[in-house]
Formats: structure tokens, C-alpha cells, sequence
């Protein structure tokens, strides 16, 4: 809700008039001494006409709470929901989901639209103490129960944790034209406070649920204008906005509405609303106009009653608020729009993601129409037969109004699809066969000034599912034996999927691929090759760290199947950071064949660290380590003497301990018959002894290819076995009793 004059205490009758009556109840301490008389009549539900000085009624003002301003920035409360309104509109007003877009999160508590991002969106929904903040002034304590709709406040059922990831999924929506993850799993403070300085992190906390005492009795919501990342009083908390059930229920349209709306104030938006030239009226909210399936609202208006609630810039008639809501959101907020992430020309365009068929490819595609100026294009190479392509908009509060349009290579329009009546696209259109190109864009809908939109705030994600034919055209190529990569912490590369396989029906060459991180973050993520010209002939390698992408080419398309296959497999992971981002990676392989795409296949990247145990028994004077026994654990530990204790360090992504907690190195206290026994089962492993004196050393490395090093030990017993796989054991001046080394290599 937008922000007001800075009179705070000095409101008139007229607009403590228009406060009770838009928000049922009014904080009127203070407000008293009226200049200006209630005189406008009532029309629609919450929106009360009045007829007042300019002063008051400036066009995009907004109450003002009293007792809250701080630091510059006012509170204001927004529109409780109309619930008799809200229960008679019908299903397709309250804009059920259409297309359950996966989550990128473990559960319903670490869901996340956009995890790379550096500014955050925090969906807070179990509860928060608010105190040492500018809502404090008057209550020292604001308590915030959990999000609840059967009584239980203390456990979330499933019903309410559907509800949480579809109230998450319609936010998540009205944002991802930005470069901003919306997310319900809690940020460290200092990640929602703008610090200054070199810091890139910040962002606002949204609480939903009963707050009390309430920040706004009455109201929907309310937020601090300008609240994004506010740096109150040092950061030492952060400043909240709320959703207040009491006015908006536990709907998840009312609630992701009312949550759009309060972040769109701490971004610092004002309310779209109607200031009518003819007799200077002001309505602060307006509710949207049209009807169905295309009846429209602004996000910073109320739109509860609408499945279309979109950003605007007052492109209806007589607004009270101009406000370019997509400019101020980019430029103002430390984010702007999110990356584009397919080609806005046709000559750039790339093929459809998608399986190859024997006789047709099935086409399934996600994007995002990030601002009012994207196109997504997309290239088909078509057979005779049939191409049969259906776009929707987001899952939930879908903002993005489909135009899909076909052209043929000359860039000639074969046919367009844009229903009056709906936000959806289908074509369906017999071909002879050629090449074709595919344009999806954000439109708008009939007379702004009566029951339409603009395109304006028209964006959002999208999904093209159908097909076409292949008949009479080369086949595709076919990837096929999908694996995933458990990557671990400061790990040198490793192949994502060395089991790929590659074949093409009628192709001994291929031309491309492109191995691409779905989200990934530019400073950490890379993708590497190490080219062999005998094994892959001569294909080269490219890496885009802002797209995530590593592209694959032969020179002349030379480079057979066979060794395209060797390259894929040997295409691997890694990570830069020592703290990286622990989203697992969704990584996509496709190769060409100089005509058309491959299916997608697609790998997982699991970032994290591989576990062991350390542990001495002094009755024994028994060192044991011992992995955890998962199949992906690769470990590498080093065991040194120093002085009078034994070191056991982890290199690499080994960490001591069987959680996050664990550490890097342990010691233990020196005894000069110590025995050692490393315990590995599967993996890779690598483990190296320095400097050591013992009396047993026995060494089960499992399954993988291992390596041991034993460099200046002095050794009475050693027993290596290397069990299956590749194994190496080197001894650089270490002297052995006995030594028996089975299995190895």
C-alpha cells in the first residue's frame, strides 16, 4: 500500500471517515480536529468516495498509521477481504492452479522460485516474535501464531501445507519476472538487512498468521513503505510485514494477494486506486474490471475477487496513481529483472526442449516472460504431419496473458492464437513439413478504459507442452541412462553422469550439445571438460558461468557418436566456494545432430560433505575410522603424527562427523603400539599416513578406485586391501615388519 504525506497525526474527519470505512476499524489515537466533512457517497464494497482538498487526497496517498512512522517511512494498512464477495465470485475469479510447477526444495519449508538470487522474499509461516522494531512503539511484543486452519497451531497438516506451497507458488509467481527468490525457508537475519557497505543480501520477512496485539486491526496487511532490507537501528532484527488472518482468512488467493501487496509497499509501491476528474473523488483501492476468466486487478489496488492481478502503471481509467510499479521494483531494490533465458529474436532462437519420438518429438518447455519487452522464440524442424503446441501461464495468480504465434522460415505469420476470453494459447495447424518458428509474448485484452489491460504487467512463467512430426525428416538423436553426482565440499571435478549413452538412427557424426545447470549461480558453479583428442576427436569446449551452460562442438560436425558419448561422460562438476549453495543442481544434456535436438536428460547434483567416524580405544589403543557406508561416499583423510597427538583431517569434501556439525580435524593422544584400522566400503577412497609409528596398520579401502600413501612411517604389521576396482598403494621411505597387500591394484 503506498505511502501517504508525512502529517502522521494530522488527518481530517474526511479521511479518519474513509479509513473506518475501507478498513472496518480505525486507530484514531490522536486523529481529532477535522477540516474536511465526509460527503462522498458509498458505492462498492471497502471503497467509500470522498470529497476533500488536493493536500489529503493526493492521488497515490495512503493512510497513514499513527504512533508507527520511523525513520521516514510510514506503515500503512491495506483492504480486508469482502468475504461474502470473495464466496460468491466463482472458481475461475479465485484463479485455482493450473500447472503444479515442481518445487525447487526438500519440503514445504525450503521451497525456493529463484535460490541463486541474492535478495530474498521470506515467507514466514511458523510463527514469529516481533519486538525491538518500529511496530514496537506502542506494543512491546507483537506474537505472530503460526499459519492455521484447523485449530492446531503447534503442527502443520498436510491440507495447510498444501495450502503453504500454493500460497508460495502464486507469490512466487507475481515475482519471477525479478531476479529475487521468494521462499518459506528462514534467511539468517543479517541475509534480510541492507548492511551497506559490500553487502549484496538483504530482503523483507512476510509473517502470516494471528498477530497479536494487531500491527492494524481490521486491515488485510501492512507493511513499511521503502522496507526492503530496512537497516533498523543497526540490523540488529529485521523489520517485518504482516498478512494479518483476522482480514484476509486462510485462502491461499486472499493471503498470496495481500502478501504481493505488502511487499510491493517495502519495494516501494503505492496504492492504484481512483481519483475520478469529475468531482476530484478519491477511491483508494480499486478492485479490478472485467469479467471471467480475464477480469483484472492491480497488484497495489485489491484484487481478491480477479484471477488476473497484475503490475501496473494506472493504464485504466481515471487512476489515482500513475506509478511505474515495474520501473521503481528494478531500479530502487538492489535486483532488477531476471536473466532471459531463451533467445527474443528468431534468429537466435534454439529447438524446442523436449523427447525425441520415432515419429514425432513431444515438446515440454518452462520459461519466464521477464519484462515488457520479452518474446521467447523457438526454432521446430518439422515433418509432414501435424504441429500441436498448447501454452499456460503460471501456476497460480498468473499474471501473463498468452499470445503464440507461428511462422514459417521466411518469417511469414502462419497462424496466431490469442482466445478474448482466456489467458491460454493452443495452435494446431497441418504442415508439410520445413522449418518453423515458435513466438510466445505477454499481451493485453480489449479497451483499457472500460474491461481490458494492457500489456504492460502482462509476464510470468509459462509452460509449452504438445508436438510435431517428424515423418519424412532425420531422426533425433536419444540420450538415454540418466545419473546423478553426489559433489562434495571442495572436491575437485567430477563426471556428472559417466553412464550416458548416445545413439542416433541415422547419423554416424553429430554436430553439438549443450550441457546446461537449470539455476545456476554464476560465482560457484562450473562446468568443465578436459578434452582427449583420442577418445573424442576433436571436439572442443566452451563455458558460460552466467547461463550455466557448456557447449560441445566438432568442427564440420565430424565428431562420431562414439565420441560424443566419451565427451559427455566426462563432462563434470564443480564448485568454487568453500560455503557453496547446497540447492541441488538440475543439470540437462542435449546433443544435435546439425538438424535436430536430442531429448533432454537430465542429471542431479547432490552439494554436500562425505562423512566418516574417527574414534580411539584406549583399552585397545585402537584408531578406527570408518566411513557411513553410503555409495557415494569418496572419501580422502589424511592421519599425521604431530608432536605427541595423531591428527585425522578429511580433505577434500570429508568431513569428521556424521552431520552438518562435523569438523574437519580431530586428535587423538599419541601411544607408541597404536593400531590403525581404516574401515572404507565404497567410493573412490583416498587415504594417506605421514610420519606415523604403529604397530598394526590395516587398511579395507571397499569397493572404487583408492589410492594409499604412506610416506616416513615406521610400521609393523601393514595389510592393505584394496577390494574391487583400481587400487594404488605407494610407500615413499616407510619401513614394514610384514605387509601383505591382496587386491591391490
Amino acid at each position: 500500500m503506498s505511502v501517504g504525506s508525512s502529517t502522521g497525526f494530522n488527518l481530517s474527519s474526511r479521511a479518519l471517515g474513509r479509513w473506518i470505512s475501507a478498513v472496518g476499524v480505525a486507530l484514531v489515537i490522536g486523529l481529532i480536529n477535522s477540516p474536511c466533512e465526509t460527503k462522498g457517497p458509498e458505492t462498492t464494497v471497502h471503497q467509500t468516495l470522498h470529497t476533500c482538498s488536493q493536500e489529503l487526497c493526493t492521488p497515490g496517498g495512503c493512510r497513514s498509521l499513527p504512533n508507527l512512522d520511523a525513520d521516514g517511512k510510514h506503515a500503512c494498512a491495506s483492504l480486508p477481504v469482502d468475504f461474502n464477495r470473495f464466496n460468491a465470485v466463482s472458481g475461475t475469479a479465485k484463479a485455482a492452479p493450473r500447472v503444479a510447477f515442481a518445487p525447487v526444495g526438500a519440503n514445504t519449508f525450503a521451497l525456493h522460485s529463484r535460490p541463486t538470487a541474492t535478495k530474498v522474499i521470506y515467507l514466514d509461516f511458523d510463527g514469529h516474535v516481533t519486538q525491538n522494531t518500529p511496530w514496537n512503539s506502542t506494543n512491546a511484543v507483537i506474537t505472530t501464531t503460526a499459519y492455521d486452519t484447523d485449530g492446531n497451531p503447534a503442527t502443520f497438516s498436510s491440507s495447510e501445507q498444501a495450502n503453504i506451497v500454493e500460497i508460495w507458488q502464486r507469490v512466487a509467481e507475481c515475482y519471477s519476472p525479478f531476479d529475487v527468490d521468494v521462499t518459506t525457508e528462514p534467511p539468517a537475519i543479517a541475509d534480510l538487512v541492507n548492511s551497506g557497505g559490500g553487502d549484496t543480501k538483504w530482503g523483507i520477512r512476510v509473517l502470516f498468521g494471528d498477530s497479536n496485539p494487531s500491527p492494524a486491526p481490521g486491515s488485510g496487511g501492512v507493511a513499511y513503505v521503502t522496507g526492503f532490507g530496512w537497516n533498523y537501528q543497526g540490523g540488529a532484527v529485521d523489520v517485518p510485514c504482516f498478512v494479518l488472518t483476522a482480514g484476509v482468512g486462510t485462502n491461499p488467493k486472499t493471503n498470496a494477494d495481500a502478501a504481493v501487496h505488502e511487499v510491493g509497499h517495502t519495494v516501494g509501491l503505492s496504492h492504484d486506486g481512483l481519483y475520478p476528474a469529475s468531482d476530484s473523488r478519491h477511491v483508494e483501492y480499486y478492485l479490478g474490471q472485467g469479467t471471467g476468466k480475464v477480469g483484472w486487478a492491480p497488484h497495489m489496488g485489491a484484487g481478491y475477487y480477479v484471477p488476473i492481478v497484475q503490475w501496473s502503471k494506472g493504464e485504466y481509467a481515471n487512476p489515482s496513481n500513475t506509478q511505474d510499479d515495474l520501473s521503481i521494483i528494478t531500479t530502487q531494490n538492489g535486483f532488477g529483472y531476471r536473466p532471459d533465458d531463451y533467445s527474443s529474436s528468431q534468429s537466435g532462437s534454439k529447438a524446442f526442449p523436449g523427447t525425441a519420438g520415432p515419429t514425432s518429438f513431444a515438446v515440454n518447455v518452462s520459461g519466464v516472460i521477464e519484462s515488457p519487452t520479452d518474446e521467447d522464440w523457438f526454432k521446430i524442424t518439422a515433418g509432414s504431419g501435424l504441429i500441436k503446441l498448447d501454452a499456460v501461464g503460471g501456476p497460480a495468480n498468473t499474471m501473463l496473458d498468452i499470445q503464440l504465434s507461428l511462422y514459417d522460415s521466411n518469417g511469414a505469420l502462419v497462424v496466431a492464437a490469442n482466445p478474448v476470453d482466456d489467458v491460454i494459447a493452443s495452435i494446431s495447424k497441418s504442415v508439410s513439413g520445413g522449418t518453423f518458428y515458435v513466438k510466445i509474448e505477454g499481451v493485453g485484452l480489449g479497451n483499457v478504459l472500460t474491461t481490458g489491460y494492457t500489456d504492460y504487467g502482462s509476464l510470468g512463467q509459462y509452460t509449452i507442452t504438445g508436438s510435431y512430426s517428424t515423418v519424412g525428416i532425420k531422426g533425433a538423436p536419444v540420450l538415454t541412462a540418466t545419473g546423478d553426482l553426489f559433489y562434495g565440499i571442495k572436491a575437485a571435478p567430477q563426471p556428472i553422469n559417466p553412464n550416458i549413452k548416445v545413439a542416433d538412427p541415422d547419423n554416424t557424426t553429430l554436430a553439438s550439445a549443450t550441457i546446461t545447470i537449470q539455476t545456476p549461480v554464476p560465482s560457484q558453479d562450473v562446468l568443465s571438460l578436459t578434452a582427449n583428442t583420442s577418445t573424442m576427436g576433436n571436439i572442443a569446449s566452451s563455458y558460460n558461468a552466467n547461463s550455466g551452460t557448456l557447449t560441445l562442438t566438432s568442427a564440420g560436425a565430424t565428431a562420431t557418436v562414439a565420441q560424443f558419448q566419451t565427451a559427455l561422460r566426462a563432462v563434470s562438476y564443480s564448485n568454487s566456494s568453500t560455503a557453496p549453495t547446497t540447492t541441488p543442481r538440475k543439470i540437462s544434456f542435449l546433443v544435435n545432430d546439425g538438424v535436430i535436438n536430442s531429448n533432454a536428460l537430465t542429471s542431479t547434483v547432490t552439494i554436500g560433505y562425505y562423512y566418516i567416524t574417527a574414534s580411539y580405544d584406549a583399552g585397545t589403543k585402537t584408531l578406527t575410522i570408518a566411513d557411513n557406508g553410503s555409495v557415494v561416499a569418496d572419501n580422502a583423510v589424511s592421519v599425521t603424527l604431530r608432536g605427541n597427538v595423531i591428527s585425522v583431517e578429511g580433505a577434500g569434501g570429508t568431513r569428521i562427523g556424521t552431520s552438518a556439525s562435523s569438523q574437519q580435524a580431530v586428535t587423538f593422544p599419541f601411544v607408541t603400539d597404536v593400531k590403525i584400522l581404516v574401515n572404507f566400503t565404497t567410493g573412490n577412497d583416498s587415504v594417506s599416513l605421514v610420519s606415523l609409528k604403529s604397530s598394526v596398520v590395516t587398511l579395507n579401502l571397499g569397493d572404487g578406485n583408492d589410492l594409499a600413501n604412506l610416506t616416513y612411517c615406521t610400521i609393523g604389521a601393514l595389510t592393505v586391501d584394496g577390494g574391487p576396482g583400481t587400487d594404488v598403494v605407494q610407500l615413499v621411505g616407510t619401513t614394514t615388519t610384514t605387509k601383505a597387500l591382496p587386491n591391490v591394484p
